[in-house]
């Protein structure tokens, strides 16, 4: 536990609390959950936030918890405490299910609510040790099984829908001695985001990928697919699996790149009406099977769609994704209630792909640093989060994170607009990002 501030008052207080991994962009649901849980339970409820590091004083929570051994192993060996190195939320599932203090918490609140829950991201990796704890979201052990990369293309197979040929190697060893073509296109087993992940050019690219790797994917199977050099566009989906075989498409997004690092989103996709048919189609269909193997709950595809017209489905991802705010915000249906009554075990109502439409244009992007060791020299918010939804035309950015702290890896800030027309909305993005992070950073603090 890297550091924290609790109530002393939370366990023996009127309020429920709820622990809540939605941080930074994502914080805003935080207010719509508990409100969501109070109409439910009857009690007002408040999230205590589990976070990879504090934020500084615009965004500091009333009640947090910081955990990064990562972090607090970079700080005992460089004897400094001004560095942001940010992982993964899996990590954060794992550190915070391990914890002796939130073992101890849970047990309390339990006996003082009845049941505590426990909304994340991603459920993967996270394991309650207390029967009395609801997770808001799908099963962590099916949503690992579906998160594991190796099976992605193997299902997408079993399914019938095309897939870029892929070989899965055991590890390193196997992938040097036997990998001849290249360039090709690598993933670790355990990555999102397009962390982890590289266009390999030469043996040398190949050393620096896996030198950079975590421990838990340097001993897992490493995931190669061919090199395609001709896409011209990288959609996403955004669906939710309500039943056995029951599955709606939400949102079907262009996805803002950074290389082959994930950095937002746009709404509604440029993809042709054919492939967004496809998209759709495929989408469901593996949300019908997830459903038959149990899982419940928001999921969503990547795809690449090249020159020539093919349109394949790259990732699953088992979770919610980084358009999660705009996804609730945007969407004329009540998307944490379907998911309050799927984490409850109830029936949802029937929805399809159009009710979740609307007739203006989103967009949002991460604010990251164009290079590592970049030093943070701000920190604002202009304008609500919600406002682009309110107010077509308006925008949102914000900077989370302390000040003079050097950015090793992860996400500082947030941008979010609205418009009318995609490309306009697409170039206004692009450049008020270009202006906020020139002047967010020192880009070549040493």
């Amino acid at each position: 536990m890297l550091k924290s501030k609790l109530s002393p008052k939370i366990t023996t207080d009127e309020n429920y609390y709820f622990f809540s991994m939605l941080s930074d962009r994502f914080a805003p649901l935080n207010d719509i959950w508990a409100k969501k849980l109070q109409e439910r339970f009857g009690h007002k409820f408040k999230p205590i936030s589990l976070l990879m590091f504090h934020h500084n004083k615009i965004f500091e929570e009333e009640n947090f918890v910081v955990f990064n051994n990562r972090l607090e192993q970079i700080y005992g060996t460089l004897n400094r405490t001004d560095i942001i190195d940010m992982r993964y939320q899996e990590d954060l599932n794992k550190e915070f299910s391990k914890s002796p203090e939130m073992i101890s918490l849970i047990d309390d609140l339990v006996k003082k609510q009845g049941k505590v829950f426990i909304l994340a991201f991603s459920s993967v990796w996270l394991k309650p040790q207390n029967e009395n704890v609801v997770i808001l979201g799908p099963n962590p052990e099916i949503s690992e099984y579906f998160d594991s990369k190796h099976m992605h293309s193997d299902l997408f197979s079993r399914l019938g829908l095309p897939v870029i040929p892929t070989t899965i190697y055991k590890n390193i060893s196997e992938l040097r001695s036997k990998q001849k073509e290249f360039p090709f296109f690598i993933s670790a087993l355990w990555s999102n985001g397009g962390f982890e992940s590289k266009i390999i050019m030469t043996k040398q690219d190949l050393a620096v990928f896996y030198s950079n790797l975590r421990p838990v994917n340097k001993k897992s199977p490493l995931i190669v697919t061919k090199y395609l050099d001709d896409i011209v566009l990288s959609p996403n989906t955004n669906a939710i699996v309500t039943g056995p075989n029951k599955a709606v498409t939400i949102h079907v997004t262009d996805q803002i790149m950074r290389s082959n690092a994930y950095m937002g989103n746009i709404y509604p996709s440029k993809a042709s009406k054919s492939h967004k048919k496809q998209m759709i189609e495929m989408t469901e269909q593996v949300g019908r099977h997830m459903g038959s193997k149990g899982f419940r709950g928001l999921f969503g595809l990547d795809f690449l769609i090249t020159k020539s017209g093919k349109c394949y489905p790259t990732d699953l991802n088992p979770r919610r994704q980084g358009g999660y705010y705009c996804n609730v915000s945007a969407s004329p249906i009540d998307i944490v209630e379907l998911e309050l009554a799927l984490a409850m075990g109830e029936q949802t109502p029937a929805v399809d792909y159009d009710d979740f439409q609307v007739d203006y244009c989103w967009a949002h992007s991460k604010l990251s640093p164009y290079y590592s060791n970049s030093r943070l020299r701000v920190e604002f918010c202009d304008g609500e989060p919600r406002e682009p939804f309110e107010k077509i035309g308006a925008s949102h950015r914000a900077i989370y994170y302390p000040k003079d702290h050097t950015i090793i890896f992860g996400n500082p800030g947030f941008y979010l607009t609205s418009g009318n027309d995609y490309d306009e909305l697409i170039d206004r993005l692009h450049k008020e990002i270009e202006i906020t992070i020139s002047t967010s950073y020192d880009l070549y603090h040493k």
